[in-house]
């Protein structure tokens, strides 16, 4: 049998794990399931993955008896468990009442003499991880895992090793806080990892940096000399607590969930001691800001962008063919909130791959830009199947791949090797500031024939799917640049929030947010930013940062409640102008730098009344031709609207109000 189960294992690894677990149901077998595994782990590239995949892969979640009693649900070893445990040396007992487990236990130690009995650094490994299963050890009081610091602290040459050490080390400093002040002693700077090394256990990093942040929360307690500043400390530390117990519960396996949830529990008492009474630290500390101005959305912030969703789940929820695509329309409309929303919308088999053209600002040639892509998707692949390298069956992309011959055929080369590999899987790429791209090229960085190169690819490859976000419409597309790869996407404009999404974001940012607006403050707000996002979340957070410093720093006391002046008082103060200067000015050079010419005389004159097209022609000194291409522009990009009368106005009147205070500058 043993034979049997390291034939498999060398002809496919997966099915040879599958079959020494179909094996281990059989006592009597058990000992050449473990005489098979025990040297394959041995002969393992990366055998602490190996050892990682029984603790956390979905098939070795099962039992090798059918569960019986209640009980049985709890205690019994899964496969993976009894894998571990044989992979370290024990006789593990899985029967599911007591007399078949003394029968169990009988076999056991008939059968000791047909087991491997060597210790290794790995079989104390896997013996340890088999240990920390019992989660009732880990949660009493003399559980402390200093003590077993020698069963890993000696796997640093093993690819992943470091990640286990570091994060055990971790571990096992934040067990030992049994005071509020040690926690913040406890930290140490983030893991370090070798170059290139994805880890084995990202969700326990991810857990472990959030812990991090909270230590650093119990510092600023620690050193604040105001009252109030150090129950604000707390309540952020206790919200970062119950928010991560969720993460640790839904995304972390065990065992280092049962320890992840023994600290947390810890810390949060801790933290509950240190903040006094809850109900006093919850009437005193300031609102958390909700609100998110100038940063991509997500979660209950993203309002309004149900329809754009509805309609791209339409384009790439079917099977086939789907479109590609191309978000365009005004600064900070939200184009960008969608493409960082798209994440598990579209099934398992569907990978976003994050390319924001500003990340890729030093790019210098078309090589450099197509290998950054490759990369992109390679790490994009590697994270959606939590794989290593080792484990990846596609091989990483190199620069000089791309840098030493022709980019386009270096491209193509790998998306073959990938088309191999892919299974069912397809690709949504998301390019935004895709009017970067055409920058490079005015300035001779990037080949104008890239563009036609994409289009080739998502007309040859129905699972390279591109999803562009940018400033422009088609129309003004340069002939040569663009119209060749957006006559074959499908081009989706988006533009201001209505009333009612614009409503919702204001009174409703969160589910628990306890300020109220009235009703002329909201109506202030939509007439002063147009349903324009960025705008709306800056006044808003303005807002609520006004009214903590009122309360907790200029002791004013005051309702919960948002009014008219509020709003006219925030939007009224040089630091509100200053906070927008990004969109502002984003928008004022787009007008000024950008044909056709004449745009910037426009807004100056309209800064001051509205005006009509004649008007506007006989004041700025254009031809009635160019103030009519200049006023087309600017209501295309939605920074002018025309009225009911036949005049201008700005679309949003805070634009206006910024280009009427800066006249004399601009």
């Amino acid at each position: 049998m043993q034979l049997a189960i390291s034939r498999h294992l060398q002809r496919d690894r997966a099915e040879g794990l599958q079959f020494a677990g179909e094996v281990a149901r059989n006592p009597h077998y058990r000992p050449a399931a473990q005489r098979a595994l025990q040297p394959y782990v041995h002969t393992q590239s990366h055998p602490l993955h190996l050892l990682y995949q029984f603790a956390s892969s979905p098939e070795f979640d099962t039992y090798l008896i059918a569960p019986i009693a209640k009980q049985d649900w709890q205690n019994l070893p899964t496969t993976g468990q009894v894998l571990l445990g044989e992979i370290g040396g024990l006789t593990v007992n899985s029967g599911t009442e007591w007399q078949s487990r003394t029968g169990e236990s009988l076999i056991n130690l008939f059968t000791r003499f047909r087991r491997d009995r060597r210790t290794t650094r790995l079989t104390r490994f896997a013996h340890f991880l088999y240990d920390l299963y019992d989660h009732k050890a880990i949660d009493s009081e003399t559980f402390a895992l200093s003590q077993h610091r020698d069963r890993y602290a000696s796997l640093t040459t093993y690819p992943g090793g470091p990640e286990i050490v570091q994060s055990f080390d971790a571990f096992s400093r934040y067990l030992t806080c049994t005071q509020i002040s040690n926690i913040p002693t406890s930290l140490e700077p983030a893991i370090d990892l070798p170059a290139n090394e994805i880890p084995i256990r990202p969700t326990v990093l991810q857990a472990l940096d959030r812990l991090h942040a909270i230590g650093l929360e119990v510092r600023t307690y620690e050193t604040a000399t105001s009252r109030v500043n150090k129950l604000a400390a707390i309540a952020r530390a206790t919200d970062s607590l119950d928010t991560l117990d969720s993460y640790v519960s839904d995304r972390v396996y065990p065992p280092e969930q049962f320890i992840l949830k023994r600290i947390i529990r810890q810390w949060r008492a801790l933290v509950s001691e240190a903040g006094g009474e809850a109900g006093r630290a919850v009437e005193l500390k300031p609102i958390a800001n909700p609100y998110v101005a100038g940063n991509p959305v997500t979660g209950a912030l993203f309002v309004g962008r149900k329809d754009h969703l509805t309609r791209l789940e339409e384009y790439w929820m079917k099977s086939g063919v789907c479109p590609s695509v191309v978000l365009y329309g005004h600064r900070r409309m939200g184009k960008s909130s969608i493409l960082k929303n798209l994440d598990n919308r579209f099934g398992p088999q569907t990978t976003i791959v994050d390319f924001n053209m500003q990340l890729a600002v030093g790019i210098s040639s078309t090589g450099e830009l197509l290998y950054d892509l490759a990369l992109a998707i390679h790490d994009s692949l590697a994270n959606a199947l939590e794989t290593t390298p080792a484990d990846t069956p596609l091989n990483e992309p190199t620069a000089a791949q791309f840098q030493n011959g022709n980019p386009y055929t270096s491209f193509k080369q790998w998306l073959k090797q990938l088309d191999r590999v892919r299974g069912d899987r397809r690709f949504i790429i998301t390019i935004d500031e895709f009017e970067l791209i055409e920058q490079k090229m005015h300035d001779g960085k990037l080949d104008p024939g890239l563009l036609d190169f994409w289009r080739g690819l998502i007309q040859t490859y129905p699972w390279f799917i591109l999803a562009f976000a940018g400033l422009h419409t088609l129309g003004e597309m340069t002939e040569n640049y663009w119209n060749p790869l957006f006559g074959s996407v499908t081009a989706i404009q988006v533009s201001f929030l209505s009333r009612a999404a614009t409503e919702k974001l204001i009174v409703q940012p969160t589910p628990d947010f306890d300020i109220d607006y009235d009703p002329e403050a909201i109506q202030l707000i939509y007439q002063l930013a147009h349903g324009q996002p960025y705008l709306t979340q800056l006044i808003c957070q303005t807002l609520v940062t006004r009214f903590n410093r009122q309360i907790f720093e200029d002791n004013i006391e005051r309702d919960r409640l948002f009014t008219r002046a509020d709003v006219t008082s925030v939007i009224n103060t040089p630091d509100f102008y200053r906070d927008g200067n990004a969109y502002f000015t984003g928008v004022w050079g787009q007008a000024e730098t950008t044909a056709p010419p004449g745009q910037h005389h426009i807004l100056k004159l309209l800064s001051q009344t509205p005006l009509t097209p004649t008007q506007l022609s006989e004041r700025s000194e254009l031809t009635g031709e160019g103030t009519r291409n200049a006023i087309a522009t600017l209501e295309n990009h939605d920074v002018i609207t025309r009225l009911e009368n036949g005049t201008y106005t700005y679309t949003v009147e805070l634009m206006r109000n910024w280009v009427a205070q800066n006249l004399n500058t601009l």
